[in-house]
């Protein structure tokens, strides 16, 4: 189909113009044999340089311009030369204004120095190179217009695939947040209530005291889950701004939680955190002691968050534990690592293109792996 609607109209031409070469058509007459000749090779030439005016337009024009020349010169009086004139649209189409601006020049100049060949230098000439010249600055004017329509719908078509990437990637992400707060949810708040309920469990015979406080301590951390389950819901019904206020005070409620569960907690947190690398730090401080609370519990943890160079490190570390973990096995959801990694890399990223202090965040992508092990055996993860 593309190749019928190429040649349709340099056929159509040819077609036209050859039917004024036929005897009787045309009242001024028909060519001698050699102008008739010259003609017919004209034709062939503008037919074949007409067919490349999509693919090379430059070229397709200087094939017509050879063949305006040819058959004007041969047969001044019926030869019509339209194929220069559409192979002058053409390359306005398709190539920028300075190469339009120069064809238009070589067009005109083609034309008029055919027409001062033909006519003689006569007072007619100047209407008809006005003429020539008004007719192939419109073809130039025109196809100046198409390529610019076409630009415009070129560039709304790429914004629209990149604004349609763009939401795709959005939702992508908003998975993924929304996953680390469902598996923050999960590991942080539920492994509390396992573990401050299993130690009820343990003391009630003797230390029914302890049991009782226990048990209320669960009960509280329950509420607190529900809470979170609450928020994690409004997050799905509508995502919300990001909250750029201090995240200090909600790292430092974290440390309190987990040192009301028996163990001691130690915090370094300056004053002003905000902003994607506080969350990202947040979310790893809280993965970290949460994984310290499973495999090496009632051991003693530290956390210190610091800017270096511009840059913010994280450091969670804990004592070897004091007692063997009990519950430790299959409280994990498998994506506490993975959740860190995803964290700290969002954070980079953020950084990256902010000049945001998280960058640093995008070292804990080696050393999450070993928080685990970190926390069985007493040691030290740094971000």
């Amino acid at each position: 189909m593309e190749t019928i609607r190429n040649w349709l109209l340099p056929l159509l031409l040819a077609t036209g113009q050859g039917v004024l070469l036929w005897p009787g058509v045309n009242p001024d007459g028909t060519p001698g044999p050699l102008a008739l000749a010259a003609v017919v090779g004209a034709l062939a030439v503008e037919t074949a340089a007409l067919g490349w005016r999509r693919t090379a337009p430059v070229r397709s024009l200087a094939g017509t311009l050879a063949a305006l020349a040819l058959g004007g010169l041969a047969w001044p009086d019926g030869y019509a030369g339209l194929g220069s004139l559409i192979a002058l649209y053409s390359v306005a189409v398709r190539c920028p204004v300075s190469v339009t601006v120069r064809a238009l020049a070589a067009a005109v100049g083609v034309e008029w120095v055919g027409a001062a060949v033909t006519e003689g230098l006569r007072a007619p000439l100047l209407s008809t190179m006005a003429v020539s010249l008004g007719t192939y600055v419109l073809c130039a004017g025109l196809g100046e217009a198409r390529r610019q329509w076409l630009a415009g719908r070129l560039t709304a078509a790429r914004r629209l695939a990149g604004a349609e990437q763009a939401r795709r990637l959005a939702g992508d992400e908003e998975r993924r947040r929304l996953a680390r707060e469902l598996h923050d949810v999960s590991a942080h708040h539920l492994t509390s209530v396992v573990v401050t309920v299993d130690a009820a469990l343990r003391l009630r015979d003797d230390r029914p005291d302890l049991a009782a406080e226990a048990l209320a301590f669960a009960e509280r951390t329950g509420t607190e889950t529900l809470t979170a389950l609450q928020r994690l819901v409004g997050l799905l019904r509508d995502t919300g701004r990001p909250d750029h206020r201090p995240m200090s005070g909600r790292i430092e409620e974290l440390v309190a939680g987990f040192g009301r569960l028996g163990r001691p907690v130690t915090a370094r947190i300056p004053d002003d955190l905000a902003g994607p690398a506080a969350e990202a730090a947040h979310g790893i401080v809280r993965e970290a002691l949460t994984n310290a609370l499973r495999y090496a519990p009632g051991a003693a943890a530290r956390v210190v968050v610091r800017r270096v160079d511009g840059l913010l490190e994280v450091t969670v570390e804990n004592a070897p534990p004091r007692v063997a973990p009990q519950t430790a096995g299959g409280l994990g959801a498998g994506r506490g690592v993975a959740g860190m990694r995803e964290r700290a890399a969002a954070a980079g990223r953020r950084a990256d293109r902010r000049a945001h202090a998280g960058r640093r965040l995008a070292g804990a992508r080696d050393a999450a792996r070993r928080c685990r092990v970190a926390a069985a055996r007493g040691g030290r993860l740094a971000a």
